[in-house]
């Protein structure tokens, strides 16, 4: 007698044999014993994973002659006493039950020969007359539709069982006249306890890591894992190991999956390209190592996620502290990422013409994707750098950055003014407008004394000088403000301006008492102090007052680069009407990037809220050697400047320029006698 290979030797005899598809034969069973048998049945799913089966199983149970009626419990092929009926339909030969392959028979002639034109022939022994029609999407249309009155209005003792890999390729015509079951995958360790039964029955030595494999090389299907158990059977020589296995169908192991993870995490490419070497020279399919490195990479991330006592993953205990320890070298988004990359590998290796420079090309680049920092990193890195250029503290040493809180929005400003100063006071309150006629409005005219310690200003200090404006609180940082005096006329002489103490009935915003210790306010009955804005009374009292708060103005406008290139300037004042900034040749790119249109109107009317007034900008880049230069020339022009006054005030040269109607034309330092 010939051999019998294990696939068809061990197949099932009864639907309590077939395996992973429990909620199908249970139906299927179910059926048959209450009597609800339905004309049509589809049986779709993946390659070897019992579909053909369980049609046989259903013809024999229809047909079984050991009860006068279906029986879910047919009889088995290797029972003495089994009935004709059976076993013809387990030899393939029965005359009532007709198996027919689609895929040799598509066209319209071969379905009205062999099913049209027999349907309406009464069953010559049987109970029904059962047609299995295999890969039943290889039929063409025309035969679908030949095929369709047939099966909506069958002759009585009439089952049609039809199995697909593809049933999306089946009409929506047949598929509403049939009852649908979806054969799912078998799962790995179901696989494994039948290649056990079968190698315990077979005698057959072999470890438990060796039918894992085995296993897992059938991907889900039992024929696939049957026929590859026959194949390490012939290889091997006594007991069956892992290695055998590993050799005989050309797979890697656990260990080399395991050796490229290593040398992901320890960033050494030499290691990962050693086992695609190790790969090729053996002989292994690399798209299948791809595959497997796949399924690795998801049991590192089933153990990252749900621990490593999870039921979710088929291994062993030993495999199970090893893939822990592996886990813990990388993040969950490291998986992920490492993932989505195998698989476009994998996609690369089935079209590509050199598979193992696609393999080696995506292995290096899960090495490299490890340098890669995540989203929300960088994210806190730019916190913290704006952090350190609000507050001037440098990002390893300050506070680590608020992830919330008034601190990192945009209200909270206290740490960027002075001691108590905020930024949610009215935009520019200390510079009010100048009128036309040069006042500055009523709100301008009156000075409140400011109350300390109970007690009020000195009775010698004008009220514009102890007193700061009512409508912005005090801040350190304010800019240097310079009192110009009214003009006042000759016959007031150097009269001293009329002040009197009057109750204030001026409405107070937070609808509270005045500020005043005692309720009144000082008020002035001559034109106040006219208050400018002196940058460069400024510049001589604090150089970098100005800057930092025209950088600070900036970040307010969330434009912090804006004041990292004012930060790097080499000058930054206010020239009359216009904010001069300049920067060295090597801050060249600061300067490109401060003079792009967008970026220029913003620090312009930032400054022009700060001097209180509309300003130019004046952006240029100078050496150190034109910056001295035009140093000593304004220094010679300003001296120059101060000799002319001195001359025009002095009274022997008016005289001389009356006398001779002469005017004066250059003026130069003398040596000094």
């Amino acid at each position: 007698m010939s051999y019998q290979v294990i696939a068809r030797k061990w197949r099932p005899q009864a639907f309590e044999e077939v395996t992973g598809q429990e909620p199908i034969t249970r139906t299927l069973r179910n059926a048959i014993e209450h009597d609800r048998l339905h004309h049509a049945y589809i049986f779709s799913g993946a390659r070897g994973v019992g579909k053909t089966t369980t049609a046989r199983l259903l013809a024999k149970a229809l047909n079984c002659h050991k009860s006068d009626r279906p029986t879910p419990t047919p009889c088995r092929a290797d029972d003495p006493s089994v009935c004709a009926s059976c076993r013809e339909v387990g030899e393939g030969r029965s005359i009532d039950v007709l198996e027919i392959d689609a895929a040799s028979n598509t066209g319209v002639d071969n379905v009205r020969e062999s099913i049209i034109n027999t349907v309406g022939v009464r069953p010559a022994r049987d109970r029904f007359k059962v047609f299995i029609i295999d890969e039943v999407h290889m039929l063409s249309g025309a035969a679908f539709n030949a095929l369709l009155k047939t099966l909506e209005e069958p002759p009585p003792r009439v089952v049609f069982v039809m199995a697909t890999t593809e049933s999306h390729k089946i009409p929506d015509t047949i598929l509403s006249r049939s009852q649908q079951f979806e054969f799912r995958t078998i799962a790995t360790q179901k696989i494994g306890e039948r290649l056990r039964l079968i190698a315990d029955a077979e005698k057959i030595k072999i470890e438990d890591s060796a039918l894992r494999e085995i296993a897992r090389a059938g991907e889900g299907s039992m024929r696939d894992a049957q026929s590859a158990f026959d194949q390490v059977i012939s290889f091997s020589e006594g007991a069956i190991k892992a290695a055998d296995v590993e050799a005989a169908l050309g797979i890697a192991g656990v260990e080399l999956r395991s050796r490229v993870m290593r040398a992901v995490a320890a960033r050494e490419p030499k290691d990962a390209l050693a086992v695609v070497d190790d790969l090729v020279i053996r002989g292994h399919d690399l798209r299948n190592f791809c595959r497997d490195l796949l399924a690795h990479v998801r049991d590192l991330l089933v153990t990252k996620a749900a621990g490593g006592s999870s039921e979710l993953m088929d291994a062993t205990e030993a495999e199970r502290g090893d893939l822990v320890r592996e886990a813990s070298e990388f993040s969950e988004s490291d998986l992920v990422r490492f993932f989505h990359s195998l698989t476009e590998t994998e996609q690369r290796l089935r079209e590509g013409a050199h598979p193992r420079y696609q393999l080696e090309i995506g292995l290096v680049k899960l090495i490299e994707m490890r340098r890669l920092a995540p989203v929300s990193q960088i994210l806190e890195r730019l916190n913290a750098l704006e952090e350190a250029l609000r507050t001037g503290r440098s990002p390893a040493t300050g506070s680590p950055t608020p992830t919330g809180g008034a601190s990192s929005g945009g209200g909270g400003t206290a740490s960027r003014g002075g001691s108590g100063g905020g930024s949610s006071a009215p935009p520019n309150p200390r510079f009010p407008k100048q009128r036309a006629d040069g006042s500055q409005g009523r709100g301008a005219a009156t000075s409140r004394a400011k109350a300390n310690g109970g007690a009020g200003a000195a009775d010698d200090t004008p009220p514009w000088e102890s007193a700061a404006p009512a409508s912005a609180p005090v801040n350190s940082s304010s800019p240097p403000l310079r009192l110009v005096e009214p003009q006042q006329s000759a016959t007031a002489g150097a009269a001293q301006p009329d002040v009197s103490a009057q109750p204030d009935e001026s409405p107070q915003p937070d609808g509270g008492a005045p500020p005043g210790a005692d309720g009144f306010s000082l008020v002035s009955t001559q034109a106040p102090p006219r208050v400018e804005f002196d940058p460069h009374a400024q510049q001589a009292s604090a150089p970098d007052s100005f800057t930092d708060r025209l950088k600070n103005a900036l970040e307010d406008r969330r434009k912090p680069f804006l004041a990292t290139a004012l930060d790097g300037a080499r000058k930054v004042e206010v020239r009359g009407d216009e904010l001069c900034v300049e920067f060295a040749p090597d801050a060249k790119f600061l300067r490109d990037n401060l003079s792009k249109p967008e970026n220029a109107r913003l620090v312009r009317e930032a400054c022009s809220e700060i001097v209180g007034r509309e300003v130019g900008i004046q952006i240029a880049v100078r050496d150190e050697r034109e910056s001295a230069e035009a140093a000593a020339e304004g220094e010679e022009q300003a001296a120059r400047r101060s000799l002319r006054e001195m001359a025009e005030q002095d009274s022997q040269v008016q005289d001389v320029l009356r006398i001779f109607r002469a005017e004066i034309v250059d003026v130069r330092p003398g040596d000094k006698a």
